[in-house]
């Protein structure tokens, strides 16, 4: 892949739900924002809001999930910007494991023989059953990134997404192999921010904006004994 111009492509990760902090695994079922989710959204909002005279960001696209969508209206009504909602930026569906706390979703993998059940990673789903593969969940991404960098080549546009599969862009374009320890947490209101360069897409930018408000960050993807 080589483009000239390339987009700057912030993606970002939806406020807190209700199953966030239940600890619930939540994939493809609509969870909305809590209290403190829309609190995080204002707080995105205005501190990208801050950051527009260096990154004029141009258009925003979200999962069509009520957790991004909600987290990508709260920014877009502070940035005046249009917002465009797709399916191909959901998380990755879980199948039956939605709904599922980590403690039942640590006893499956343990009882499955999952090598993961060790570091309660629950944003890896390499090789289990039932679930969207890595695979199918690359795919979608990347066709919908692509289409993204294409048709707004040269600017900033946001992304409102899922920890899941931004750690899943993460591990592809560092090309980490599957099952490798996550040395990061993933936060509500972590920013991954991606371009496409010649030969695929780089990664240039990781932070955990919720730091930036001084609230103490939480992993909402690894198991507690992690």
């Amino acid at each position: 892949m080589t483009i000239n111009s390339p987009t700057r492509i912030w993606l970002v990760r939806h406020g807190q739900t209700d199953w966030n902090a239940q600890r619930r695994i939540q994939g493809h079922t609509p969870t909305e924002l809590n209290a403190v989710g829309q609190s995080q959204a204002n707080f995105l909002a205005d501190w990208l809001a801050q950051t527009r005279h260096h990154h004029p960001f141009t258009a925003i696209y979200t999962s069509d999930l009520p957790r991004a969508s909600q987290t990508a209206q709260i920014i877009g009504r502070r940035l005046n910007l249009p917002i465009s909602s797709t399916s191909q930026l959901r998380e990755r569906d879980l199948g039956t494991f939605e709904g599922k706390t980590w403690d039942e979703v640590r006893k499956t993998r343990a009882a499955n023989g999952s090598p993961m059940a060790e570091y309660g990673d629950l944003a890896d789903w390499t090789g289990i059953l039932g679930v969207e593969s890595d695979e199918q969940l690359w795919q979608r991404v990347s066709t919908v990134l692509n289409t993204i960098s294409q048709k707004h080549a040269g600017t900033d546009i946001l992304a409102v997404t899922h920890g899941g599969l931004m750690k899943h862009v993460i591990w592809h374009i560092l090309g980490l192999p599957a099952g490798a320890p996550r040395r990061f947490p993933l936060t509500n209101g972590l920013i991954t921010i991606i371009e496409p360069r010649t030969g695929g897409w780089f990664l240039t930018g990781l932070f955990d904006a919720g730091l930036l408000s001084g609230q103490q960050a939480e992993d909402t993807a690894s198991t507690p004994s992690a």
